[in-house]
């Protein structure tokens, strides 16, 4: 019959997180193909790490074990816990606990699980037995240029002559031919010119009623002509003023209150099964506990409980043998509905960061 670590070997290939009750949780990191300095490759594979916070059964360990040996979910849950309890006894005698072929448990000195990977499984299923290997690259030689040692020839430079401007093929004959009737229409300009000069000096012995001077009479044609109109006196112009309408007044809306009604609190906060057995070998009195916070330390839990002690609540710790250091809230409660119901009433002070402890003692 396979053992737990056999089952958690197996799981760790389909899923990136298993499990264990009561101990904690394997988590699959993918990691990329990586090249070594020394040329080698490594192919793509999962990394494992161990969480001791996952410590809460999600069911996928049992329900396999369960399903594969063909056994009742309470017997399984029965043999994982003794199997819990037999890896923390051999750590606590020999300092350590050798998991199959995942890697090795030891404990600090603060008395947590300290785990170290043994890495000779890849759990990357589509790489896996694939180990590292050196690809091979293809190098082709290249021919060796031999220097030559024949004397350079030097080509003489060619210079570009310009093209040379074409040749116009008209005749002489032409061009003299529009001299000559340059000349012949300057020569007839100038002596038009010269004769409207002379017509103008020799006009009054020519014509001797152009020489009389009639300009009086023109001035008289004009007085007669003319006619004053009188000035008439600017008319003021109207201009239409705008109409104002008077505006409605708007009486100003009476601000009524503002009745602020606290809205319920429905929030559904989790319930958490549990056995707690504190230091002193004691357990918890069976009943429901509402927790605010869990620590790895006394410290830690030491400081939220003067926090809300502070805050007016009153406030108690478990301090289990194995697991965190609970805060706890008020006093126990009956019945779930009345621990939810209380959740309820000071989760708002929490931000509803809030869960409920059932304890299960005898």
């Amino acid at each position: 019959m396979a053992t737990i670590p056999e089952h958690v070997k197996k799981l760790l290939f389909e899923q990136d997180c298993v499990v264990i009750p009561e101990f904690g949780g394997f988590i699959g990191n993918f990691d990329s193909a990586t090249f070594l300095p020394s040329g080698s490759v490594l192919p793509p594979r999962k990394r494992l790490v161990f969480n001791e916070m996952l410590q809460f059964d999600d069911g996928l360990l049992t329900n396999y074990v369960a399903t594969v040996e063909n056994r009742s979910r309470e017997e399984v849950k029965v043999k994982v816990r003794a199997f819990v309890d037999q890896v923390r006894s051999q750590i606590r005698q020999q300092q350590q606990y050798q998991f199959d072929q995942l890697g090795v448990f030891t404990q600090n000195v603060e008395g947590k699980l300290v785990f170290e990977p043994a890495g000779k499984i890849n759990f990357h299923g589509e790489s896996f037995g694939l180990g590292e290997f050196t690809p091979a690259y293809k190098r082709t030689a290249k021919a060796a240029v031999t220097p030559s040692t024949a004397p350079a020839i030097l080509e003489p430079e060619v210079e570009e002559l310009p093209a040379p401007l074409p040749v116009s093929t008209t005749p002489v004959k032409r061009l003299s031919r529009w001299a000559a009737a340059a000349v012949v229409i300057m020569a007839v300009t100038l002596v038009g010119a010269w004769m409207t000069g002379q017509h103008k000096t020799t006009l009054s012995s020519m014509n001797p009623v152009s020489a009389l001077d009639f300009s009086w009479l023109n001035a008289k044609k004009a007085e007669s002509v003319a006619v004053v109109l009188p000035k008439q006196p600017a008319q003021p112009i109207a201009v239409a003023q705008p109409v104002v309408k008077p505006q409605p007044v708007v009486a100003a809306p009476v601000a009524e209150e503002e009745v602020k009604v606290a809205k319920k609190n429905t929030m559904k906060f989790l319930v958490v099964p549990s056995r707690v057995k504190t230091l002193e070998g004691a357990e918890v009195a069976k009943g429901y506990y509402i927790v605010a916070g869990s620590f790895g330390g006394v410290k830690s839990a030491t400081v939220m409980k003067k926090q809300l002690e502070g805050d007016g609540f009153r406030v108690q710790m478990f301090r289990p043998r194995k697991g965190l250091v609970k805060v706890v809230v008020g006093d126990q409660l009956p019945t779930a509905a009345a621990a939810q119901e209380k959740a309820r009433n000071i989760g708002n002070h929490f931000h509803n960061n809030l869960w409920i402890l059932k304890s299960l003692a005898d």
